[in-house]
């Protein structure tokens, strides 16, 4: 017999499981007045919900690890020109049910991101790769231009 609570032994039991929730802590309230609890997590969130306070529960947001990139300019070796990054994420408590679902977030370091649907996601990184081929061929013909320059 078991003297381990039942409420214990089902969150055990859903940890490390790839796709079902976890039980995480996360740190509520405000600076000094602090307090522990535990939240439903997604299994793909890495957001450490416990190192930095949020003021209530309904603030806590999922976020997985970000696919970042930046854009160089040979003007200036020190400044990246603009950056891109993307990153799954899930709003739980949005009054839009489309922010409460997961979605991709894509950012440019502006002050407006996009939201994607799985599907949107899908059609940009589709559209992410014809343009990379372009910029390929591009770098091509600047290449040769600048060999032939240098004959």
């Amino acid at each position: 017999m078991s003297t381990v609570p039942q409420a214990a032994q089902v969150a055990t039991n859903t940890l490390g499981q790839g796709s079902a929730p976890r039980l995480v802590a996360a740190l509520i309230g405000r600076p000094g007045r602090t307090q522990t609890v535990f939240v439903q997590c997604e299994p793909w969130c890495t957001e450490p919900h416990a190192s930095e306070p949020e003021v209530a529960v309904e603030d806590i947001t999922h976020y997985s690890d970000m696919a970042f990139m930046q854009v160089p300019t040979l003007l200036s070796e020190d400044t990246a020109h603009s950056e891109l990054y993307c990153r799954v994420t899930s709003d739980p408590v949005s009054s839009d049910p489309r922010m409460r679902a997961a979605h991709v977030l894509y950012g440019d370091g502006s002050s407006m991101d996009a939201f994607l649907t799985p599907d949107m996601a899908d059609e940009l990184a589709h559209d992410l790769v014809a343009f990379a081929a372009e910029v390929r061929g591009m770098a091509r013909v600047a290449r040769a231009a600048n060999e032939a320059d240098a004959d």
